[in-house]
């Protein structure tokens, strides 16, 4: 029998106390690889997924050391420039419109076309 298909990514072993995950996301995934295959070609980036849009089309991830948001509905994406470690994205997430400063990535998709 296969484990659940279900991953809980708000577990951080390194934190005991991080803020809740923001209303409107969730930190829990049914197939965490297929987004992560979908936002490695989308962007060129492997990384982690932290959060997904619970009715939306955006997907918050680390690569590296940076945090980045991608939007599978417009296929654009930023890197999020005022966050360091998951509690900040928690809390900056949580405040909303101008929580996050962001840097727009550049358009990865037009490198695949011939």
């Amino acid at each position: 029998m296969s484990p659940p298909a279900v991953a809980d990514l708000s577990k951080d072993v390194h934190s005991s106390k991080s803020p809740p995950v923001p209303t409107g996301w969730s930190a829990e995934l049914i197939d965490p690889k297929i987004v992560q295959t979908m936002l490695q070609y989308s962007t060129g980036l492997t990384g982690t997924i932290e959060l997904a849009e619970d009715q939306g089309p955006r997907y918050i991830f680390l690569s590296g050391k940076d945090y980045y948001i991608w939007n599978t509905t417009s296929e654009e994406g930023w890197r999020i420039l005022n966050v360091k470690n998951r509690d900040e994205l928690y809390s900056n997430v949580a405040k909303g419109k101008g929580g996050l400063k962001l840097e727009e990535l550049p358009d990865y998709g037009d490198n695949l076309e011939g």
